[in-house]
């Protein structure tokens, strides 16, 4: 029997402890509205565990990255209470699914495996990004998500919104009426942003895993 191909997105809240006792169920709703809004646009399953982790399946590989960076730039869209804003390490795996089960947490195969131990490995290191898999293409990916990381490190909270709904595919003056401002400021948010070396390396990957 064939095994399917999937990617599966491992991630958790950077410095969650200092999220404040008193704002911590607000804040974690705020971040789960995202995956709400994504799972609208993308067919994904997606499980919190540990308060402050969580993973992600999709079946359509292609769209692996897009769906990451939208749960990056979404978190990284909401201020913490010293104004900086919060983050997320994210591990994207590209594998194959051996045990396929409703709950998440009780399903295993190379995509799980690669995603949670390259999550753990972040830990330990100044990237908070990475893309991999268990085909040719993993050296080309790990090298490329550490530029990809260094582009998107620093992006302020407002960048962060622009860049979730361009990843979401709303056209500039649609993300102007959902932050109400001006088209001409959501384009230099985007450039600042570095829209256009993302949305280039977006192509790239998706033209990779079209056909899985």
């Amino acid at each position: 029997m064939k095994l399917c191909m999937v990617a599966i997105i491992t991630g958790d809240i950077i410095d969650s402890t200092e999220i404040h006792f008193d704002n911590r169920e607000h804040t974690f709703a705020q971040f789960n509205e995202g995956f709400e809004i994504i799972k609208e646009k993308f067919k994904i399953k997606y499980e919190w565990y540990r308060g402050d982790a969580f993973q992600v399946k999709t079946d359509l590989i292609s769209s692996g990255l897009r769906i990451a960076l939208m749960i990056k730039f979404w978190i990284k869209s909401f201020e913490k209470e010293a104004k900086k804003t919060h983050d997320v390490r994210l591990s994207l795996g590209i594998g194959t699914i051996e045990i396929d089960k409703k709950e998440l947490l009780m399903s295993d195969g190379e995509a799980f495996r690669i995603s949670g131990r390259n999550l753990d490995g972040l830990k330990f290191s100044k990237q908070s990004f990475i893309i991999d898999t268990v085909d040719s293409n993993s050296n080309a990916l790990k090298m490329e998500s550490v530029l990809l990381n260094a582009l998107i490190e620093n992006i302020t909270t407002t960048q962060s919104k622009v860049l979730f709904y361009k990843l979401k595919g709303c056209k500039e003056d649609e993300i102007a009426k959902i932050l109400g401002l001006a088209q001409s400021t959501i384009n230099q948010h985007s450039n600042a942003g570095n829209w256009n070396t993302i949305s280039k390396y977006l192509d790239y990957f998706e033209k990779i895993y079209f056909n899985e």
